[in-house]
Protein backbone atom coordinates (compact mmCIF):
# COMPACT_ATOMS: atom_id res chain seq x y z
CA UNK A 1 0.00 0.00 0.00
CA UNK A 2 3.09 2.31 0.96
CA UNK A 3 4.32 1.33 -2.29
CA UNK A 4 1.75 2.00 -4.43
CA UNK A 5 0.78 5.99 -2.42
CA UNK A 6 4.50 6.67 -3.41
CA UNK A 7 4.27 5.63 -6.86
CA UNK A 8 1.16 8.03 -6.99
CA UNK A 9 2.91 11.01 -5.41
CA UNK A 10 5.61 10.71 -7.97
CA UNK A 11 3.31 10.41 -11.08
CA UNK A 12 2.09 13.80 -9.63
CA UNK A 13 5.15 15.74 -9.33
CA UNK A 14 6.29 14.42 -12.14
CA UNK A 15 3.07 15.54 -14.25
CA UNK A 16 2.47 11.84 -15.55
CA UNK A 17 -0.47 10.89 -13.43
CA UNK A 18 -2.65 11.01 -16.41
CA UNK A 19 0.17 8.37 -18.25
CA UNK A 20 -0.37 6.77 -15.07
CA UNK A 21 -3.81 6.40 -14.71
CA UNK A 22 -4.13 4.87 -17.91
CA UNK A 23 -1.65 1.92 -17.20
CA UNK A 24 -3.31 1.36 -13.87
CA UNK A 25 -6.21 0.65 -16.09
CA UNK A 26 -4.49 -1.54 -18.65
CA UNK A 27 -2.09 -3.56 -15.85
CA UNK A 28 -5.85 -3.90 -13.68
CA UNK A 29 -8.63 -5.51 -15.74
CA UNK A 30 -11.31 -5.56 -12.67
CA UNK A 31 -10.65 -1.56 -12.01
CA UNK A 32 -11.52 -0.71 -15.75
CA UNK A 33 -14.56 -2.75 -16.13
CA UNK A 34 -15.68 -1.48 -12.38
CA UNK A 35 -15.47 2.23 -14.12
CA UNK A 36 -16.86 1.33 -17.32
CA UNK A 37 -19.98 -0.39 -15.85
CA UNK A 38 -19.98 3.05 -13.49
CA UNK A 39 -20.22 4.91 -16.55
CA UNK A 40 -22.60 2.83 -18.25
CA UNK A 41 -25.47 3.88 -14.91
CA UNK A 42 -25.07 7.51 -15.24
CA UNK A 43 -25.55 7.09 -18.92
CA UNK A 44 -28.49 5.34 -18.38
CA UNK A 45 -29.61 7.57 -15.45
CA UNK A 46 -28.91 11.17 -16.82
CA UNK A 47 -29.75 13.09 -20.41
CA UNK A 48 -26.81 13.75 -22.79
CA UNK A 49 -24.80 16.66 -21.11
CA UNK A 50 -26.41 16.74 -18.16
CA UNK A 51 -25.29 19.67 -15.68
CA UNK A 52 -23.94 17.81 -12.41
CA UNK A 53 -22.65 18.70 -8.84
CA UNK A 54 -19.57 16.34 -7.24
CA UNK A 55 -20.30 17.78 -3.75
CA UNK A 56 -17.28 16.01 -2.14
CA UNK A 57 -15.14 15.51 -4.73
CA UNK A 58 -12.63 14.24 -2.96
CA UNK A 59 -9.90 12.42 -5.64
CA UNK A 60 -12.33 13.09 -8.47
CA UNK A 61 -13.82 9.38 -9.10
CA UNK A 62 -16.90 10.37 -9.68
CA UNK A 63 -16.71 13.65 -11.77
CA UNK A 64 -14.15 11.85 -13.86
CA UNK A 65 -17.05 8.53 -14.27
CA UNK A 66 -19.35 11.68 -15.07
CA UNK A 67 -17.08 13.55 -17.80
CA UNK A 68 -16.63 9.64 -19.21
CA UNK A 69 -20.36 9.02 -19.36
CA UNK A 70 -21.04 12.54 -21.31
CA UNK A 71 -21.56 15.14 -18.25
CA UNK A 72 -20.78 18.81 -17.28
CA UNK A 73 -19.16 18.89 -13.88
CA UNK A 74 -18.87 21.38 -10.90
CA UNK A 75 -16.72 19.89 -7.93
CA UNK A 76 -16.67 20.80 -4.84
CA UNK A 77 -14.03 20.29 -2.16
CA UNK A 78 -12.76 21.96 0.50
CA UNK A 79 -9.61 19.94 1.59
CA UNK A 80 -5.96 21.23 -0.33
CA UNK A 81 -4.61 18.06 0.26
CA UNK A 82 -6.49 16.08 -2.13
CA UNK A 83 -6.07 19.29 -4.91
CA UNK A 84 -3.22 17.77 -6.46
CA UNK A 85 -4.61 14.72 -7.24
CA UNK A 86 -8.22 15.66 -7.85
CA UNK A 87 -6.90 18.35 -10.66
CA UNK A 88 -4.24 16.11 -12.39
CA UNK A 89 -7.31 13.54 -12.89
CA UNK A 90 -9.99 16.25 -14.25
CA UNK A 91 -8.44 19.55 -14.89
CA UNK A 92 -7.82 18.51 -18.58
CA UNK A 93 -11.49 18.18 -19.27
CA UNK A 94 -13.19 21.98 -20.48
CA UNK A 95 -16.35 20.40 -18.91
CA UNK A 96 -15.43 19.93 -15.28
CA UNK A 97 -14.86 22.84 -13.03
CA UNK A 98 -13.63 23.49 -9.66
CA UNK A 99 -14.78 25.81 -6.33
CA UNK A 100 -12.59 24.64 -3.84
CA UNK A 101 -15.43 25.31 -1.21
CA UNK A 102 -17.34 23.02 1.05
CA UNK A 103 -21.72 23.32 1.20
CA UNK A 104 -23.95 23.69 4.48
CA UNK A 105 -27.10 25.44 5.15
CA UNK A 106 -25.06 28.95 5.01
CA UNK A 107 -22.29 31.10 3.74
CA UNK A 108 -19.25 31.50 6.03
CA UNK A 109 -15.53 29.80 7.21
CA UNK A 110 -16.10 26.11 8.98
CA UNK A 111 -12.99 24.50 10.73
CA UNK A 112 -12.72 21.12 8.80
CA UNK A 113 -10.48 18.26 11.01
CA UNK A 114 -7.93 16.81 8.39
CA UNK A 115 -7.41 13.63 8.81
CA UNK A 116 -4.72 11.05 8.29
CA UNK A 117 -7.45 9.28 5.30
CA UNK A 118 -8.77 12.44 3.77
CA UNK A 119 -11.69 11.22 2.56
CA UNK A 120 -13.11 10.75 6.46
CA UNK A 121 -12.14 14.57 7.01
CA UNK A 122 -15.01 15.87 8.51
CA UNK A 123 -16.26 19.26 10.09
CA UNK A 124 -17.63 17.08 12.98
CA UNK A 125 -16.38 18.09 16.34
CA UNK A 126 -15.88 14.71 17.27
CA UNK A 127 -13.11 13.66 14.89
CA UNK A 128 -10.96 16.36 16.40
CA UNK A 129 -8.20 15.03 18.27
CA UNK A 130 -9.05 11.21 17.57
CA UNK A 131 -7.14 8.81 15.60
CA UNK A 132 -5.88 10.26 12.57
CA UNK A 133 -6.61 12.91 13.38
CA UNK A 134 -3.96 15.47 11.48
CA UNK A 135 -5.07 19.36 11.80
CA UNK A 136 -7.45 21.90 11.69
CA UNK A 137 -8.30 24.27 8.89
CA UNK A 138 -10.77 27.27 8.14
CA UNK A 139 -12.52 26.72 4.79
CA UNK A 140 -14.80 28.52 2.82
CA UNK A 141 -18.56 26.87 3.40
CA UNK A 142 -21.21 27.94 0.28
CA UNK A 143 -25.13 26.96 0.03
CA UNK A 144 -26.39 24.77 -3.17
CA UNK A 145 -28.59 27.50 -3.79
CA UNK A 146 -26.00 29.97 -4.66
CA UNK A 147 -24.18 27.09 -6.68
CA UNK A 148 -27.21 26.94 -8.56
CA UNK A 149 -27.26 30.89 -9.12
CA UNK A 150 -23.56 30.63 -10.46
CA UNK A 151 -23.70 27.76 -12.75
CA UNK A 152 -26.68 26.83 -13.28
CA UNK A 153 -29.68 24.10 -11.69
CA UNK A 154 -27.99 20.43 -11.98
CA UNK A 155 -29.89 17.24 -13.43
CA UNK A 156 -27.34 15.24 -10.66
CA UNK A 157 -25.99 15.94 -7.46
CA UNK A 158 -23.65 13.70 -5.95
CA UNK A 159 -23.39 14.53 -2.48
CA UNK A 160 -21.04 12.57 -0.15
CA UNK A 161 -19.52 14.83 2.52
CA UNK A 162 -19.00 12.40 5.64
CA UNK A 163 -22.25 13.25 8.06
CA UNK A 164 -22.83 16.72 6.76
CA UNK A 165 -25.45 15.86 4.18
CA UNK A 166 -28.38 16.75 6.21
CA UNK A 167 -26.90 20.59 6.14
CA UNK A 168 -25.73 20.71 2.48
CA UNK A 169 -29.69 20.07 1.48
CA UNK A 170 -30.77 22.87 4.07
CA UNK A 171 -28.74 24.97 1.76
CA UNK A 172 -31.14 23.93 -1.22
CA UNK A 173 -34.39 25.68 -1.72
CA UNK A 174 -35.43 23.67 -5.14
CA UNK A 175 -35.99 20.65 -6.19
CA UNK A 176 -33.23 18.90 -8.09
CA UNK A 177 -34.20 15.91 -10.36
CA UNK A 178 -31.90 13.34 -9.05
CA UNK A 179 -29.66 13.19 -5.71
CA UNK A 180 -27.47 10.82 -4.68
CA UNK A 181 -26.09 10.62 -0.30
CA UNK A 182 -23.99 8.41 0.85
CA UNK A 183 -25.20 6.32 4.16
CA UNK A 184 -23.68 4.16 6.89
CA UNK A 185 -25.70 1.83 8.40
CA UNK A 186 -24.37 2.74 12.19
CA UNK A 187 -26.54 4.72 15.18
CA UNK A 188 -25.22 7.84 14.37
CA UNK A 189 -25.74 8.55 11.01
CA UNK A 190 -29.07 6.66 9.98
CA UNK A 191 -30.73 9.70 11.78
CA UNK A 192 -28.93 11.59 9.53
CA UNK A 193 -30.10 9.54 6.45
CA UNK A 194 -33.19 10.33 7.59
CA UNK A 195 -33.29 13.82 7.83
CA UNK A 196 -31.83 14.30 4.57
CA UNK A 197 -34.71 12.07 3.00
CA UNK A 198 -37.36 13.56 4.58
CA UNK A 199 -35.85 17.54 3.40
CA UNK A 200 -35.89 15.83 0.13
CA UNK A 201 -39.91 14.72 0.34
CA UNK A 202 -40.42 18.69 0.54
CA UNK A 203 -39.51 19.09 -3.20
CA UNK A 204 -42.44 16.62 -4.13
CA UNK A 205 -42.96 12.84 -5.33
CA UNK A 206 -39.83 11.08 -5.67
CA UNK A 207 -38.47 7.46 -5.73
CA UNK A 208 -35.30 5.50 -4.21
CA UNK A 209 -33.10 3.11 -4.95
CA UNK A 210 -29.91 2.20 -3.13
CA UNK A 211 -26.05 1.33 -4.57
CA UNK A 212 -23.78 -0.87 -2.35
CA UNK A 213 -20.43 0.33 -1.57
CA UNK A 214 -18.13 -0.19 -4.84
CA UNK A 215 -21.07 -1.23 -6.56
CA UNK A 216 -22.93 0.91 -9.94
CA UNK A 217 -25.66 -2.00 -9.53
CA UNK A 218 -28.85 -1.05 -7.78
CA UNK A 219 -29.58 -3.06 -4.93
CA UNK A 220 -33.15 -3.20 -4.65
CA UNK A 221 -35.34 -5.29 -7.30
CA UNK A 222 -37.20 -2.04 -8.20
CA UNK A 223 -37.65 1.70 -7.00
CA UNK A 224 -39.31 2.35 -3.61
CA UNK A 225 -41.98 5.65 -3.39
CA UNK A 226 -39.79 8.23 -0.94
CA UNK A 227 -42.60 7.95 1.55
CA UNK A 228 -42.44 4.36 1.96
CA UNK A 229 -38.42 4.19 1.77
CA UNK A 230 -38.57 6.19 4.46
CA UNK A 231 -40.49 4.36 7.04
CA UNK A 232 -38.71 1.01 5.51
CA UNK A 233 -34.89 2.11 5.89
CA UNK A 234 -32.85 0.95 7.14
CA UNK A 235 -34.54 -2.06 6.74
CA UNK A 236 -32.77 -5.88 5.76
CA UNK A 237 -29.84 -3.40 4.12
CA UNK A 238 -27.46 -4.97 6.89
CA UNK A 239 -27.92 -8.25 6.21
CA UNK A 240 -28.27 -8.12 2.66
CA UNK A 241 -26.07 -5.45 1.12
CA UNK A 242 -22.98 -7.45 -0.55
CA UNK A 243 -19.71 -6.43 1.44
CA UNK A 244 -19.74 -3.59 3.89
CA UNK A 245 -22.79 -1.71 5.47
CA UNK A 246 -22.12 1.55 3.12
CA UNK A 247 -23.47 2.73 0.11
CA UNK A 248 -25.75 4.94 -1.84
CA UNK A 249 -29.18 6.40 -1.93
CA UNK A 250 -30.39 7.25 -5.19
CA UNK A 251 -33.64 9.93 -5.11
CA UNK A 252 -35.32 11.09 -8.08
CA UNK A 253 -38.21 13.00 -8.61
CA UNK A 254 -41.14 12.10 -10.18
CA UNK A 255 -42.28 13.36 -13.46
CA UNK A 256 -45.54 14.94 -12.92
CA UNK A 257 -48.82 13.56 -15.26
Amino acid sequence: MRLLSNLKQASLALGMYPFARKLNGILQPAVRRAMQEDIAMYQDLLPEGALCFDIGAHFGAKSETLLKAGAKVVAFEPNPSVFPELTARCAMHPQWALLPAALGNAASLMELNLHTRSGESSFDSRWKGGEGFVASIHVPVTTLDAAIAAFGKPYYCKIDVEGWEDQVLLGLSCPIPLISIEFHLNEDIIPRTIRCLQRLREFGAAEVNVTPAESSTFHLPKWMELDDFIAWFPGDLAQTLPQWPVGDIYIRLKEKG
